[in-house]
């Protein structure tokens, strides 16, 4: 098959219940009766991306700082990528290869001005193209409150991400 990227996600819709004694237990929505998921495989072309464009290089992280003040920070420079991974660390930036202090914040995802997601600690985004025709100069990401709205004092966070073509 060659060069490639598997990835998978699940899903599990839950709610909770409480019964007579006001005990609480969470359980499978009942609207949706079952887990979901899905998985895959992006093929890429290779590795050999620089670390500021890829992210990762010669097996050593290369994280992203997300600024608070702007919508236009790029999540890579590579204009033809086949697989992106976006995930908010949950630390501030303090250099590419190092982690600052945790930082209770949220990463915006955005491609140009309209939102895709809002990551808090940990949470990822990923988009797929077989075609390589993600164009990461379009995605870009934002440090934000946990509510999403906009605040240009609350950090910066480190993001970590895969970019490959």
């Amino acid at each position: 098959m060659g060069d490639s990227v598997r990835y998978s996600m699940s899903v599990n819709p839950l709610e909770e219940i409480a019964d007579e004694q006001s005990n609480t237990y969470t359980v499978i929505s009942g609207e949706v009766g079952r887990n979901l998921g899905g998985s895959g495989v992006a093929v890429v072309t290779d590795y050999s991306g620089t670390a500021a464009a890829q992210g990762y290089k010669d097996a050593t992280v290369n994280y992203l700082e997300c600024i608070d003040s702007t919508d236009a920070t790029d999540i890579s420079s590579e204009t033809t990528a086949s697989f992106v991974f976006i995930k908010n660390t949950g630390f501030t930036f303090s250099s590419a290869t190092v982690l600052g202090v945790a930082l209770t914040a949220s990463v915006k995802v955005m491609s140009g001005t309209t939102l895709l997601s809002l990551l808090d600690a940990d949470e990822v985004y990923v988009a797929k193209d077989d075609n390589a025709t993600i164009d990461c100069t379009g995605l870009h990401v934002r440090t934000v409150n946990v509510d999403g709205s906009n605040n240009a004092s609350v950090g910066h966070l480190a993001v970590e991400r895969l970019v490959v073509d």
